[in-house]
């Protein structure tokens, strides 16, 4: 029988906790600089976890912690915007863009930083003991925050991709769109079904990359 390590859960756990919450602060950041009053509001201007545990318990806690135990690191959650309310310097179609792609970039942004963090604890590690907590949860890091990243850039609603694709896509593709959203349902099955085996090479490359970069300029 397979052993649970209370210490890899946890760890597990707190990754895709910290990596939603930043997720979710960078889609309130964004919407708030360009002047949409709608996160401040709902107090959302904040990297409190229990802020977004509270408004999604199930995709921000409990789906978590399921995750945590079985070993696949995701949870999910939502930022009141309202593009409509930004300031009339900004185009609709812009202020989607920018507030809808905050979030992914966020985790990119993270992924990169905790693979450099990752690669230095490691090698800190080899002559330091009690650092193995720190480096699994830096190494959980950058897997969880490259998948939030390419799973959330998928371009079906209700992903941030959709929103950056129709707000940056041609008119022409509008009816494409349009047949896309309409038949969301079916592609978001498919996505739940295909989506992590889509993703997983991928996830393996970017991981690698990223590890790579940081192995060569931590030298």
């Amino acid at each position: 029988m397979h052993q649970i390590d209370p210490r890899v859960i946890l760890v597990n756990f707190v990754a895709i906790v910290i990596s939603l919450t930043i997720h979710e602060f960078a889609h309130a950041w964004v919407a708030d600089k360009m002047g949409d009053p709608t996160p401040a509001r709902h107090d959302r201007l904040n990297l409190n976890p229990l802020t977004i545990m509270r408004a999604h318990p199930f995709g921000a806690l409990i789906v978590p912690l399921i995750g945590a135990f079985n070993g696949f690191l995701i949870g999910w959650a939502a930022t009141p915007v309202n593009p409509r309310l930004v300031d009339r310097k900004y185009t609709m179609r812009q202020a989607e863009f920018w507030i809808s792609i905050a979030g992914p970039l966020s985790n990119l942004l993270l992924a990169t930083l905790c693979a450099f963090v990752f690669v230095g604890l490691y090698r800190a590690s080899l002559d330091t003991e009690g650092l193995e907590a720190l480096v699994h949860l830096s190494g959980a890091m950058v897997t969880t925050n490259i998948f939030l990243t390419l799973f959330n850039m998928i371009p079906v609603p209700p992903f941030d991709g959709f929103t950056v694709l129709s707000s940056s896509a041609p008119r022409s593709l509008t009816p494409v769109l349009r047949a896309i959203y309409e038949r969301q349902q079916l592609v978001i099955l498919f996505v739940f079904f295909f989506g992590g085996r889509l993703l997983s090479p991928l996830i393996s490359e970017l991981q690698e990359a990223l590890l790579g970069l940081a192995k060569q300029l931590l030298l």
